[in-house]
């Protein structure tokens, strides 16, 4: 296949994305070096990623010199795979870099991952849960030929993965004890303790939590966010209208979003904050611009109910959504000495 992937390679499929944040988060270096045993019929991995308007994404991982060479080839000579996938949002395939198609479409790249030993190359965009990055996760072989099915789904879950690893990144906190304090709690060998300080602060950050969640689990994580929410400085009163918001938004990611989610809260400067996301086929147009439309003219628009409730009951809602998942942002303004209601 000469071109840029139409049904991309393979489908990452959400519980198995979930399982290796589970598994692996916060560590992004972790997950790639998982990669082998999720695409075991490759030679290597690699991944680059930066902003998504960044025109030379970063070296993050290489799991062998084969793929370094790859990737430091892709940074300098300005072409290859890695930047086909940035540009066109969809997987790239070259399953025989020998093929003088290849030659001619990377006139760079080619020769060089040629002399580096690469006779097959793979790179799949930074997109997952509605947002992405400028770079790929990059998968080469010694030998020619396309991935089998299993290898496809195996690269489309470690790039979703890695992309929501990148977004936690982007959130300047340590989640280091969030994600081992989850993998406690999901493996039911004890529930993890609110950290909480002696003599509650406005301004204090809140630790920050991670829990996954499917339609038998959300009243126990709207629980847990009532909690930490009333630990932290919010009246009782405000501390309902959050978790009814996030336990609303939790519903929607079950409905729509292929029935399971991420939640992650924490807090800074004051205000307590919250992302639901997921991986299902994203909100669609006509909704969204149903909630837009309720939004400047105040109309009562029934299929946005789930919406009205949500932002009635925050301070903020951020939506971000296409096809592949939705990701709503919470927060709320304790002011530590009323309300934070808006």
């Amino acid at each position: 296949m000469h071109q840029h992937s139409a049904d991309g390679i393979g489908s990452a499929r959400s519980g198995h994305v979930w399982d290796l944040i589970r598994t692996y988060g916060p560590d992004l270096t972790g997950l790639c070096r998982a990669g082998s045993a999720l695409v075991p019929d490759v030679t290597g991995i690699g991944l680059s990623a930066g902003p998504v308007d960044d025109p030379l994404p970063r070296v993050r991982f290489s799991s062998d010199q084969g793929s370094a060479s790859i990737e430091d080839a892709q940074e300098t000579l300005d072409d290859g795979p890695c930047r086909d996938a940035t540009t066109t949002r969809r997987p790239v395939r070259a399953a025989d870099l020998s093929d003088p198609w290849w030659r001619e479409h990377w006139p760079r790249f080619t020769p060089a991952a040629l002399r580096s030993g690469a006779r097959a190359v793979f790179a799949l965009p930074l997109h997952a849960g509605g947002v992405r990055y400028a770079g790929a996760v990059d998968l080469y072989r010694r030998t020619p030929g396309d991935l089998s099915r299993a290898d496809q789904a195996g690269a489309a879950e470690l790039a979703a993965a890695a992309t929501e690893l990148l977004t936690l990144e982007r959130l300047g906190l340590d989640w280091t004890g969030a994600f081992a304090d989850a993998r406690l709690d999901a493996s039911g060998a004890g529930t993890p303790s609110v950290r909480t300080s002696q003599r509650y602060d406005a301004t204090a950050a809140v630790p920050p939590l991670v829990h996954w969640f499917d339609q038998a689990s959300m009243a126990r994580v709207r629980i847990r966010v009532h909690t930490v929410s009333t630990r932290h400085g919010l009246a009782r009163a405000d501390a309902d209208r959050f978790a009814l918001a996030v336990h609303e938004t939790m519903a929607n990611s079950v409905q729509h979003g292929g029935g399971l989610g991420q939640l992650l809260l924490w807090g800074r400067n004051g205000r307590l904050w919250c992302e639901i996301s997921d991986h299902g086929a994203g909100i669609g147009t006509a909704l969204r611009s149903a909630h837009a439309h309720r939004s400047r003219t105040g109309a009562r628009q029934r299929q946005v109910t789930g919406f009205q409730l949500i932002e009635r009951a925050c301070t903020s809602m951020d939506l971000t959504t296409d096809a592949t998942g939705t990701r709503v942002r919470l927060s709320y303004h304790n002011d530590a000495g009323g309300s934070g209601h808006r």
